[in-house]
C-alpha cells in the first residue's frame, strides 16, 4: 500500500511541472511583452511611418521644385527641319492654391496621429485578449488545485480506513473508483492549464520553448465603479473613440480641401536655358519668368460633387462616432451590473461551499467512525467539490469583470 501512495504522489507531482517554472509571469509582464511582440502592432508601425512619408511628400509638393531640362526638338521650316536642343534649369512653385495647402498639411499631421491611436488600438486589442487568456489559465490552474485537494483527502481517508482493517471489499472498491476518476479529472484539468498557458504565449509571440507560469493576481478593487465617473474616464481611454473624432477632423478637412479647387491657383515658373543652334539668339541663352494663373471655368459641377461627397463622409464619420459612444456607453453599464452580479453570486457560492464543507468533515467523522455509508460520504463530498470547483470559476469570473471596468477606464493593468 506504502508503494502504492508513493505512485500516487509521484504522479501527481509529474502533473504541475509549471509550479516548477524558471520564470513566473505577471499579468502586467505579459501585456507589455505582447504589446511590443505582436504582430498586428508591427502591422500598425508599419503604416505609420507610411503616413508619416506620405506627410513629407505632401510637404515637398509645396516647394519649390528645381528641375534641370535637357529638351531636344525638330523644329520644321519651309524645305527643312532643324534640331534644335537646350539645357538649362527650370523652377515652379504653388504661390496660392486658396487653402488648399494648410488644410492638406493639417490633414497629413491628423492621419499621422490617427495611425498612432491604431497602433494603440491594437495594442489594446492584444492586452484584452491577454487578460481573458491569463484569467483562463489562473482559473484552470485553481480548479488543478481543487481536484488535487479532495483527491489527497480520498486518499488520506482510504488509508485510515484501511489501517482499521476492517474496510469492507465493496467500500475498498468505491474508493478505488473513487481515486480513479480524481485522477482523470486532475490530469484533465492539468491538460487545459497547459493548453491556457500555451494560449497567451501565442497572444504575446513568445516561444513556444520557453517555460514559464503565471502569478496569481492580487487583491485589488477597480478604480472607478460609478458609471458618472467610469464613462468620461472610458470615452478619454479608447484609443479607437480618439481615432475616430480625428477621422471627423479629416472628413471637415476633406470638405474644405474639396472647396478649395475652386479657387484661383497661383504659380510661379521660371527657366534659365541654353539653346542649342538657335540663329535667332547669338548669346544662346534664354531666360524665362511669370506668373500662372488658373481659375476654375468648365469643370465646376464636378468639383461641386466632390464638396457633395465630403460632406455625406462628413456626416458618416459623426454618425458612427457617436454610434461607437453608444456602444461604449452600454458596455460601461453592462460591465458594471456584471461585476455586481458576479460579486453576489460569488459570495452567495462562499456561503453554500462553507455549509457543504462542514457537512463533508461530518460526514467523514462519521464514515471513520462506522456511522455512515460511503453512499452519504459520496454525496456530500461530490456536493462540495462541486461548490468548491464552481466558487473557483465564480471568483475569476469577478476578477475579469474587475479587470475589464479597469481596462476600459484606462487604468494600468
Amino acid at each position: 500500500m506504502k508503494k502504492r501512495i508513493a505512485l500516487i504522489c509521484l504522479a501527481l507531482l509529474c502533473l504541475v511541472p509549471k509550479l516548477m517554472a524558471q520564470k513566473i509571469w505577471t499579468l502586467k509582464d505579459c501585456i507589455a511583452y505582447g504589446r511590443k511582440r505582436s504582430f498586428r502592432a508591427e502591422e500598425n508601425t508599419i503604416l505609420n511611418a507610411t503616413y508619416t512619408a506620405d506627410k513629407k511628400n505632401i510637404e515637398a509638393l509645396y516647394l519649390p521644385q528645381f528641375n534641370a531640362v535637357l529638351n531636344p526638338s525638330y523644329t520644321k521650316t519651309p524645305g527643312n527641319y532643324i534640331l534644335q536642343s537646350g539645357l538649362g534649369l527650370e523652377v515652379n512653385a504653388i504661390l496660392y492654391s486658396g487653402s488648399r495647402k494648410k488644410h492638406e498639411l493639417q490633414k497629413a499631421d491628423m492621419i499621422v496621429v490617427q495611425s498612432e491611436y491604431s497602433i494603440a488600438s491594437a495594442q489594446n486589442d492584444i492586452e484584452l485578449q491577454v487578460l481573458y487568456a491569463y484569467i483562463d489559465a489562473l482559473s484552470k490552474k485553481e480548479q488543478f488545485m481543487v481536484g488535487v485537494s479532495f483527491y489527497q483527502e480520498a486518499l488520506k481517508l482510504r488509508q485510515k480506513l484501511s489501517e482499521k482493517k476492517t474496510l469492507p471489499v465493496a467500500t475498498q472498491i468505491f474508493f478505488d473508483a473513487v481515486l480513479e476518476q480524481d485522477r482523470h479529472e486532475i490530469e484533465s484539468l492539468n491538460l487545459q492549464y497547459e493548453l491556457a498557458l500555451v494560449k497567451i504565449k501565442q497572444l504575446i509571440n513568445l516561444d513556444n520553448s520557453s517555460f514559464f507560469d503565471i502569478e496569481e493576481i492580487p487583491p485589488f478593487t477597480p478604480a472607478f465603479t460609478e458609471l458618472t465617473e467610469a464613462f468620461p474616464k472610458a470615452i478619454l481611454a479608447d484609443p479607437a473613440i480618439s481615432s475616430n473624432q480625428i477621422q471627423v477632423s479629416i472628413a471637415t478637412k476633406n470638405i474644405a480641401i474639396a472647396k478649395s479647387f475652386l479657387s484661383p491657383a497661383i504659380s510661379f515658373q521660371g527657366s534659365s536655358f541654353y539653346a542649342f543652334n538657335d540663329p535667332n539668339n547669338l548669346s544662346g541663352v534664354q531666360h524665362y519668368l511669370g506668373l500662372r494663373v488658373a481659375i476654375p471655368i468648365l469643370n465646376v459641377k464636378g468639383q461641386n460633387a466632390n464638396i457633395e461627397r465630403a460632406v455625406i463622409d462628413f456626416n458618416y464619420q459623426k454618425t458612427q462616432l457617436e454610434n461607437q459612444k453608444k456602444t461604449l456607453f452600454n458596455t460601461m453599464v453592462f460591465i458594471l451590473k456584471e461585476l455586481k452580479n458576479k460579486e453576489t453570486v460569488y459570495q452567495n457560492i462562499l456561503i453554500a461551499l462553507d455549509k457543504t464543507t462542514l457537512l463533508l468533515n461530518e460526514t467523514t467523522k462519521d464514515l471513520e467512525a462506522g456511522d455512515s455509508t460511503y453512499e452519504a460520504y459520496l454525496i456530500s463530498r461530490n456536493w462540495n467539490r462541486q461548490n468548491a470547483l464552481q466558487a473557483v470559476v465564480l471568483k475569476y469570473e469577478t476578477i475579469t469583470q474587475a479587470k475589464l471596468l479597469d481596462f476600459y477606464t484606462g487604468t494600468t493593468l
